[in-house]
């Protein structure tokens, strides 16, 4: 890429961090960045990772949070609670998922991912540092060393038809109710709802201590104290008068998986309240605040060499 493409680009990136939130939101196609990416291929030191790897889809807001999932397709559904399950099944549900959230900021063609909270623990504060090529319409995430390892194409998801756009951005859930008590989790809810009608949503409790070794050699404790009482989906959104539905294109539950989960919202200020049943039939009340808006040209780390 040219020396002038890319300071068009950043000046572009100027321009979009100095507009108001909904500002950025109606012209989020300024940042070449913003938008839903799907991992096509994954190359570690030249050697191809994806396949055998899974499909990874990345989310980058007009806000500065971005998101990350990635769940195989084809991962038995073996609807029971963790704790009744069997060693080999904890492995099948959880074995190549990976996702997580944060904030991200951007040097020229440099992006970097701060991870707050992740699927696999013990890795919040952790850094994404690659550097972004566009080729076509496809973007190459490379790696900032000598070998430019990994590299990560990822193709554009097309936008899902979006007439109200009131709801996007990024929220955290503050309170909860089931069956009219109190039931906040010990996990907060950080939904992603982008512009272009993608959602993601994680569920990540907080202090899970990193397990070092392979998940193939994870006890049936080792699985629980990683994974309990953590959920994560992606999918399409909808907002229809004061209906906000997300269909379950993807689930950490495969159980979920195409799952239209339907609330009704009302919205005051930065406070969005949702109200409906879960699958079970439980009754379902959980408030949420909107996050403020993150600067995406902040950036005073030195890339990694």
């Amino acid at each position: 890429m040219t020396r002038s493409l890319l300071l068009v680009r950043h000046l572009a990136l100027t321009a979009l961090a100095a507009l108001p939130v909904l500002a950025q939101h109606s012209e989020f196609e300024t940042n070449p960045l913003i938008g839903t990416w799907e991992r096509v291929s994954l190359l570690r030191n030249s050697l191809s990772v994806q396949p055998p790897d899974a499909a990874l889809y990345l989310k980058f807001g007009a806000d500065g949070y971005w998101s990350m999932m990635e769940m195989p397709d084809d991962r038995p559904k073996v609807n029971k609670p963790l704790e009744e399950m069997t060693k080999q099944e904890l492995f099948e549900r959880f074995d190549k998922v990976d996702g997580g959230w944060g904030y991200y900021i951007v040097k020229r063609d440099i992006v970097n991912r701060i991870h707050d909270e992740d699927i696999a623990p013990g890795r919040e504060g952790a850094q994404h540092i690659r550097e972004y090529i566009f080729e076509d319409k496809i973007m190459n995430l490379a790696g900032t060393g000598a070998n430019r390892s990994p590299q990560a194409r990822m193709k554009p998801l097309a936008p899902q038809p979006l007439t109200d756009k009131r709801l996007v951005g990024t929220w955290e859930r503050t309170a909860l109710m089931l069956d009219g008590k109190p039931a906040q989790p010990p996990a907060p809810e950080i939904i992603l709802l982008g512009e272009d009608g993608w959602f993601s949503q994680t569920h990540l409790p907080k202090g899970r201590a990193r397990i070092a070794k392979p998940l193939e050699e994870f006890t049936k404790e080792d699985f629980l104290n990683a994974y309990k009482n953590v959920g994560a989906a992606r999918g399409t959104y909808a907002v229809q008068g004061n209906k906000f539905t997300r269909k379950h294109v993807a689930d950490i539950d495969p159980n979920l998986v195409g799952y239209d989960e339907v609330r009704e919202f009302s919205l005051e200020g930065d406070t969005l309240t949702l109200r409906g049943s879960s699958p079970a039939g439980v009754k379902v009340e959980a408030k949420y605040r909107r996050l403020k808006p993150r600067p995406i040209l902040s950036w005073s780390v030195k890339p990694q060499e």
